[in-house]
């Protein structure tokens, strides 16, 4: 049996994954910091709202994922992983994005759903796990 979505993001898995951002430990980094009161991750510099830095029909993928129409690919800002040779540079390490709320964030995935992208796919979301899974 297939699940809904709303069932998957229940109330109490929200709330569970909202209350990580109280002492984050959403990366292997676990620095504790409190990013519902402003302060931000000490490895990905992300704060308690999801930045976006772009969100698109991606051709660039293997044929499997892109198909015809595109892989829908949204691009978070920031990161923890810290990779020195990072395709996404300026996105990962210069934060380059803005903030989204979890409503727009569904609405750009029901965009890329609408455009007829092949798939949903999230780039280096960790650090917004609640954030995705509230959208």
């Amino acid at each position: 049996m297939i699940k809904s979505a709303r069932t998957l993001a229940s109330e109490d898995n929200l709330t569970a994954l909202g209350d990580i951002l109280k002492s984050c430990r959403l990366c292997a980094h676990s620095c504790g910091v409190d990013r519902t009161q402003g302060e931000k991750g000490r490895y990905c510099n992300a704060g308690a709202e999801a930045e976006v830095s772009s969100v698109n029909a991606h051709f660039g993928e293997e044929p499997p994922i892109s198909g015809t129409r595109g892989s829908g690919t949204i691009f978070f800002a920031n990161c923890s992983l810290e990779c020195v040779f990072c395709q996404n540079y300026p996105i990962s390490s210069l934060g380059n994005g803005r903030p989204i709320s979890a409503q727009k964030l569904a609405d750009a995935m029901k965009n890329l759903e609408a455009r007829g992208a092949h798939n949903i796919n999230l780039v280096s979301p960790t650090h917004y796990a609640p954030q995705a899974a509230e959208a």
